[in-house]
């Protein structure tokens, strides 16, 4: 049922961005307030590569299948969207339109589709996978729905770049979910090393997120400052767990 909601709002969405593409964005990046730009301007980091890796990869301590087919479904589909947009060369809006809203730098090539929306895509639908039917499973996947939505506010992507982008994630997320169901992972899922080596590499992501790595937008800096403190500490949390 979740996922049929899901695929109804992406219909939803996807309707008046064709229509209405640039209108649209012009009406979402006209309606700004002091407020916004700082809600906004840090809550779209939540797209963030590098953010999005430590989520995954705190994920996988706890769920490894999950996390497992997050991984691999974010890697699948930031390749598509970056070929697609290496293809394609559509202009950003700043290239488009004068004087617009920006949050963070000014971008003026490679817009369709939104890479920051591909992986909102992925995590949204891993939240309905990890919760299911809980009111928490629709809080994240809202999150990560108002994260997508910064981008057409910060003046770096049109609706259907992020309509798009998170189709992509949400479709290849959908696939791989189902496709893990399949793996052989029990006796990996048993092993110490299912959660070492994702307590690893998170350990490796958390030190260079805090020592130096330039969120984007820059807006978003602040998930450089508490996301590694949180997942040094889930990963403490983990490791009390397992050897308890």
């Amino acid at each position: 049922m979740n996922l049929k909601i899901s695929a109804l709002i992406f219909i939803n969405l996807l309707i008046p961005a064709l229509i209405w593409n640039h209108g649209l964005f012009l009406l979402i990046n006209g309606f700004n307030t002091p407020l916004f730009d700082v809600i906004l301007g840090v809550w779209t980091g939540l797209g963030d590569g590098l953010v999005i890796t430590v989520l995954v990869l705190m994920v996988m301590l706890f769920q490894f299948r999950l996390g497992l087919a997050a991984a691999t479904a974010l890697i699948v589909a930031s390749l598509i969207t970056q070929i697609l947009k290496r293809t394609l060369e559509f202009p950003r809006p700043p290239a488009v339109f004068e004087n617009i809203h920006l949050l963070g730098h000014s971008l003026h090539n490679y817009s369709f589709p939104s890479g920051h929306s591909t992986t909102c895509g992925v995590m949204a639908l891993l939240a309905l996978f990890i919760w299911k039917k809980r009111k928490i499973a629709w809080a994240v996947f809202a999150a990560f729905m108002i994260a997508a939505y910064g981008r057409i506010y910060g003046g770096v992507h049109f609706p259907l770049d992020v309509v798009v982008g998170l189709a992509i994630g949400m479709l290849v997320m959908v696939w791989f979910e189902k496709k893990s169901q399949q793996w052989p992972i029990e006796r990996w899922s048993a092993s110490e090393w299912s959660w070492k080596i994702p307590g690893l590499l998170l350990m490796i992501a958390a030190v260079v997120l805090g020592t130096g790595y330039e969120v984007k937008p820059y807006t978003a800096q602040v998930f450089a400052l508490f996301l590694p403190v949180a997942a040094l500490t889930v990963l403490a949390f983990a490791w009390k767990k397992r050897l308890s």
